[in-house]
């Protein structure tokens, strides 16, 4: 299993729960098909055969990949040998850090532990996989995080939590459409004073109990880490390429 590449055998290393195979097989074949070295479970059943798994996949969920690819979802957190293939993960990224080594895919909601908010991931929910293989294969080949420097994040927060909270100021205003273009301001000004640059609202979504904001935003990924300041109420919701979500400029 060595492939010429110094200290690494695969490019991507695929983690998933058992019924979340289907997905992840696909994946799988797609980045081979675009020439990475992909480990997945069912591609070395050969070589897996009589050994100890655990050392093993200590290794290829480890040192062994360039970037871990987990499933997220409430069946991962809920098997054990995802979540041993994700303790090992987590335990490389603190030696690779600040550079990118988890990419991690969501199925769901489900919070994992060690990944912080503010994190970018990819929502299978909103992506097809063809485009989410496209998307690691131009972050293998240094398309994203050299020459992308355009990004965009959605935030998002409850109104009702926020209201009885008694976190908001005096002056803010509580009639729903006067408070989210106060709260729209509010983070605007919260992220002026964070690591990103060219901040700019592209859409807001309103309906009456939620509100969320897409913003547009300059990051020099492979300069700083990405880190958005002093959030208080609202939510990271979901980071992504800018060209991934809008096709023309802003």
């Amino acid at each position: 299993m060595n492939n010429g590449r110094a200290r690494l055998e695969f490019d991507f290393a695929i983690s998933f729960a058992g019924n979340d195979r289907t997905l992840a097989e696909r994946l799988g074949s797609l980045l081979t098909a675009r020439g990475a070295a992909v480990f997945i479970d069912s591609s070395f059943r050969a070589y897996l055969w009589g050994k100890r798994l655990d050392r093993v996949f200590e290794w290829v969920f480890g040192t062994a990949t360039k970037y871990f690819i987990p499933i997220i979802s409430r069946s991962y957190i809920e098997r054990l040998w995802p979540q041993h293939e994700w303790d090992a993960a987590i335990r490389e990224a603190e030696k690779r850090a600040p550079q990118e080594f988890i990419l991690p895919l969501r199925l769901d909601d489900t919070p994992i532990a060690g990944l912080p908010s503010t994190i970018g991931y990819i929502d299978l929910r909103k992506h097809s996989i063809n485009d989410v293989a496209d998307l690691l294969i131009k972050k293998l080949t240094g398309t994203i995080g050299t020459e992308v420097t355009r990004w965009v994040a959605t935030f998002g927060l409850l109104i009702e939590d926020l209201l009885q909270s008694g976190n908001l100021p005096p002056t803010a205003p509580t009639f729903y459409p006067h408070l989210c273009d106060w709260l729209t301001e509010d983070l605007l000004t919260r992220l002026r004073d964070s690591s990103i640059s060219k901040v700019q609202v592209t859409e807001d979504f309103r309906n009456g109990e939620t509100f969320s904001v897409r913003i547009a935003f300059e990051w020099k990924s492979q300069e700083v880490p990405l880190d958005f300041g002093k959030l208080d109420w609202w939510e990271v919701l979901e980071v992504l390429p800018y060209d991934s979500v809008y096709k023309d400029d802003y």
